[in-house]
């Protein structure tokens, strides 16, 4: 996945700014935060999995079309899911407007775990 300039998104009336980058080989970080110049707040950063397309072409190939979906995490990162993980982010404790290190979280199936 290769760097992109911050996204912005609108969430239920704020509005934030996005970016995704890898984290490793089968994880990307999603960086999360309120989009307020020279007022820094708080990053919610989700760790999710994510297997390349293009680095694990020859595995798919072999990998029974049925299988695919429960070895391989292929959906990239959308808006609609840094929606989900704005909302999530805020039921899990996030304060965005508050000053401090990184929220840090992984996704877990649709649920977000604290990183250790």
């Amino acid at each position: 996945m290769a760097p992109r300039a911050p996204r912005r998104i609108h969430v239920d009336g704020r509005d934030y700014r996005w970016a995704a980058r890898r984290h490793d080989l089968g994880h990307v970080t999603v960086r999360i935060w309120l989009d307020r110049p020279g007022r820094p707040g708080r990053v919610l950063a989700v760790t999710c999995r994510f297997d390349d397309p293009w680095l694990h072409y020859g595995f798919l190939l072999s990998v029974p079309p049925e299988r695919l979906a429960a070895e391989y995490q292929l959906e990239p990162v959308t808006p609609a899911l840094t929606a989900d993980l704005v909302r999530s982010g805020l039921a899990a404790g996030w304060q965005p407007e508050q000053p401090g290190e990184a929220a840090r979280f992984l996704l877990e199936g649709d649920a977000l775990v604290p990183a250790q």
